[in-house]
């Protein structure tokens, strides 16, 4: 209870909302903050090692509801209105049609709730621009724009540039081959996404066919080191560590091969394997990953060597598993600049979760 304690004080400064902003001194306001610390811990710990896990529904509308619950209890908390609408933004990506849209709206209402509290606040409108954009709905993402360009036009002026590159990315075709003329040596890195391990531990198909392409690409360069990113668990065994066997069982070896087993989604997977790949001084990057996850996952991973300053050459390669279906194009879409917003650095879960 201590540690969700400051995690709840700290939240109240992740947006620069204060707690001083509540009356603040009266047992009452400390009591809404008790409730809300009690409110919040099991729902999210739950969902953080559950549905986040594994990029599942789970107990997802449980989620939004106890941040709804909290903003009741503390209204002026901005980081808890932020919270509900990443909830219904998370919502959203798992759904289409009617639901998605749903979804879709309630988040761009709260959003909106937050601008009118907050006149300066970049945050809310730079996500309804984006969010909107992802569904093409182009005019209102140009009037949030407009809202935020006056206040901060260069940072706002670098997210437009970044919309306009996701949008040409969105376009990829996934690649099923190969790349041709790919490097020879160890200035080129491979990076395998990991997916969800039975629940003793064993590699599922998806993740095979993962492997297989990248045993491929193993086998053309064989200088090249294979970062292995995946940090859930089942049967205490890390998605990183089972693709490790697998790999090596095949005949590669084990000094080539690099664990990043700390990743709980996608987000992370770029997160924590740019961190490698700068430790590494590669300058080309190939990218395994699923057919209907590859744009996401590419996105996720320029963005994040971006952010360390990395200038490299991407491509990818894509795996195909029986009974994996295209997603609905609007839900990728609105699912991939949801991640990409939060590997630019704005916090989906204001001191939670980034």
């Amino acid at each position: 209870m201590r540690l969700w304690l400051c995690l709840g004080f700290a939240l109240a400064f992740q947006h620069g909302i204060a707690l001083d902003d509540e009356p603040g001194s009266s047992a009452a306001d400390f009591e809404s903050q008790a409730k809300v610390v009690r409110l919040l811990q099991t729902v999210i710990q739950d969902y953080w090692h559950g549905a986040a896990a594994t990029n599942g529904t789970g107990n997802s509308t449980n989620v939004e509801a106890a941040f709804r619950q909290a903003c009741n209890l503390m209204p002026s908390r901005m980081d808890l209105r932020f919270g509900l609408a990443s909830s219904l933004i998370s919502q959203a990506t798992q759904t289409n049609g009617l639901e998605l849209t749903t979804k879709l709206n309630g988040a761009l209402q709260v959003y909106r709730q937050i601008e009118a509290l907050n006149t300066n606040s970049f945050e809310a409108p730079i996500l309804s621009a984006a969010y909107t954009r992802a569904v093409g709905e182009s005019n209102q993402s140009n009037t949030a724009i407009s809202r935020v360009m006056s206040l901060y036009p260069q940072r706002t002026t670098e997210y437009v540039e970044r919309f306009r590159r996701l949008d040409l990315l969105l376009e990829m075709v996934p690649n099923s081959k190969a790349p041709k003329d790919l490097p020879r040596d160890n200035h080129h890195a491979i990076v395998i996404l990991g997916a969800g391990l039975e629940t003793n531990g064993t590699i599922k198909a998806k993740l095979v066919s993962r492997l297989r392409e990248g045993l491929k690409l193993a086998r053309l360069n064989r200088a090249a080191p294979i970062i292995l990113t995946g940090g859930n668990q089942k049967a205490g065994i890390t998605e990183a560590y089972a693709m490790s066997q697998w790999l090596e069982k095949r005949g590669v070896r084990r000094k080539r091969l690099y664990l990043e087993d700390k990743a709980r989604d996608t987000v992370e997977n770029a997160l924590f394997s740019s961190e490698i790949l700068q430790r590494l001084g590669v300058t080309h990057v190939t990218l395994v990953t699923s057919s209907n996850h590859i744009r996401r996952g590419f996105a996720d991973l320029q963005e994040a060597c971006s952010q360390r300053g990395l200038n490299l050459q991407f491509d990818s390669l894509a795996a195909n598993t029986k009974g994996d279906v295209d997603l609905d194009k609007k839900q990728e879409r609105l699912g991939v600049y949801r991640d990409v917003m939060r590997t630019s650095g704005l916090w989906a879960y204001p001191g939670l979760q980034r």
